[in-house]
């Protein structure tokens, strides 16, 4: 994928995510994914709970965040809290798109020790 991964969101030492510019416009919201708590544990913890879903969706509301996700077998469902009036997913992805997504962050998370 295209995001760059960075440890110092906005300059702000200690939170892990997305740099906001290298996101394209439809993708904004996902900047909200944004965490001081975020681990490559905390990521697999996700990845398997995905992994193990069969009739009922998986909720995740990213702690320190701001983003709402919702998943189920075929689309993950992404919702910005600070927009509180939406009733619409910020972005749907395919789960598997999601899932590809999830792995590259991990994948950031361990490299830099977290």
């Amino acid at each position: 994928m295209k995001y760059k991964f960075s440890t110092k969101v906005f300059g702000q030492e200690g939170i892990y995510g997305i740099e906001y510019e290298s996101l394209e416009r439809n993708e904004k919201a996902l900047f909200e994914i944004n965490s001081y708590i975020w681990t490559s544990e905390e990521v697999q913890n996700m990845l398997d709970e995905i992994n193990s879903i069969t009739n009922e969706d998986f909720r995740y509301s990213v702690e320190g965040g701001a983003l709402l996700i919702l998943i189920d077998k075929d689309e993950a469902h992404l919702f910005n809290l600070h927009n509180r009036s939406q009733k619409e997913a910020d972005i749907i992805w395919p789960t598997e798109k999601f899932i590809k997504f999830l792995k590259e962050f991990q994948e950031f998370l361990q490299k830099i020790g977290r």
